[in-house]
């Protein structure tokens, strides 16, 4: 089933562009100032704890402190998902199993020794089916042929969530966001 996730948008200088719709995306900074939580409007570089407090429903305080023990996080700081993804694989946060649904197909055969990396653990390629050849998903494509589902989406130096088909991200993604390659897609299921 194929959903409608762009549409296109005049910018302020008459120049076309594809957007997300808006039924189709939520900025996920927002929605974790509109808690009541002090720690959400001073923290920085905190897509991984938005994208976890989005996918396993809980408040932004305890993401950030769940992130912050499983993933090595500090203060204002980024995650290494890259590095210290593979921690929490297998393991159960708020009811949801956390699973490695795949990597993009440049992963394949490059594995980390260390036990602690996304790397390390062999799981199937995300390959977008539209293609013949091995292909990796953008953002717009892993929505599109996933309607339905919990997900994180680790991208170039940034983590966003996609739940049923809608995206959770910065408010730029809606704009800029589409086409960025999917690195890693976990589960929350």
């Amino acid at each position: 089933m194929s959903i409608q996730v762009t549409c296109k948008s005049r910018t302020l200088w008459g120049k076309e562009r594809e957007m997300i719709v808006d039924n189709r995306f939520v900025c996920s900074r927002s929605l974790a100032q509109q808690q009541v939580s002090k720690l959400a409007s001073k923290e920085t570089n905190d897509c991984v704890v938005r994208a976890f407090m989005c996918a396993l429903d809980i408040p932004y305080d305890q993401a950030h402190e769940w992130v912050k023990e499983k993933l090595f996080r500090r203060d204002r700081q980024g995650t290494m998902m890259h590095a210290f993804g593979g921690l929490i694989i297998g393991k159960v946060k708020n009811g949801y199993k956390i699973d490695l649904v795949g990597a993009h197909p440049s992963y394949q055969g490059r594995y980390n020794k260390a036990s602690s990396s996304l790397n390390s653990i062999q799981r199937p390629m995300l390959i977008n089916p539209k293609y013949k050849k091995p292909t990796g998903y953008t953002l717009k494509s892993f929505m599109e042929n996933n309607p339905t589902g919990r997900f994180v989406l680790i991208v170039q130096g940034h983590a966003v969530a996609v739940i049923n088909g809608v995206l959770y991200g910065n408010q730029n993604e809606k704009y800029e966001g589409l086409y960025r390659s999917v690195w890693f897609a976990i589960e929350c299921k």
